[in-house]
């Protein structure tokens, strides 16, 4: 009798355990996102930067933003993350690399580095992200805002050669992650172009 109720127990025991499992397997994976943006393919006017090296400084931002939460706000301030969404790299990581493509692609540098090559430079681009947030509002729609400062930097004086503050927003955005994403990727798109211009514009200096 007794070996009967351990053998039900255990029998019940491996339901529940399986259930669980069966359970888990239904839950939603976690959606990972890229900025993936256009790019700008045009080449530079300036001839004045092309013996130099350009090194992409570190990205300087609020905390947040190192990790790879995706996250939005209400319009009474409070913030949230996207419980199954995040990006695949953080928003800080994603920007440099972009910067380091876009700006090759203009050809009016010697060469553009990341920021842990050993390679010799002549300029540092510092680059310092104010805001780049999504606000969620009653009516399901969203405002988006991105706001980065610039700073060309003679890399051994020290010497400022050039600064420029970036504000973007973006209002209607689908109050979602995928309509953050979607306008997040376009608003940097603009904001290369927009840094594409400033450093030709300091080259010509």
């Amino acid at each position: 009798m007794y070996r009967q109720k351990v053998s039900v127990l255990a029998a019940m025991a491996m339901v529940v355990l399986f259930s669980g499992c069966s359970l888990q397997n239904k839950v939603p994976p976690t959606s990972k996102y890229l900025l993936k943006v256009k790019g700008d393919n045009t080449v530079a006017t300036s001839k004045g930067c092309q013996e130099k090296v350009l090194r992409i400084g570190l990205v300087e931002s609020p905390m947040l933003l190192n990790t790879n939460d995706i996250v939005y706000e209400t319009d009474n301030g409070r913030s949230y993350s996207y419980t199954k969404a995040r990006w695949m790299a953080s928003v800080n990581e994603q920007l440099s690399n972009l910067l380091t493509r876009s700006i090759t692609q203009q050809k009016m540098f010697k060469d553009v580095i990341a920021l842990k090559s050993y390679a010799k430079n002549d300029l540092l681009l510092e680059s310092s992200i104010y805001a780049f947030s999504q606000t969620i509002h009653e009516d399901g729609s969203s405002t988006l805002n991105v706001s980065v400062k610039f700073v060309l930097l003679e890399q051994y004086r020290r010497n400022i050669v050039a600064s420029k503050l970036i504000e973007l927003e973006r209002e209607g955005v689908e109050g979602s992650v995928e309509g953050a994403v979607k306008g997040y990727a376009e608003m940097i798109d603009e904001l290369l172009a927009e840094v594409n211009l400033f450093l030709n514009t300091s080259c010509e200096q």
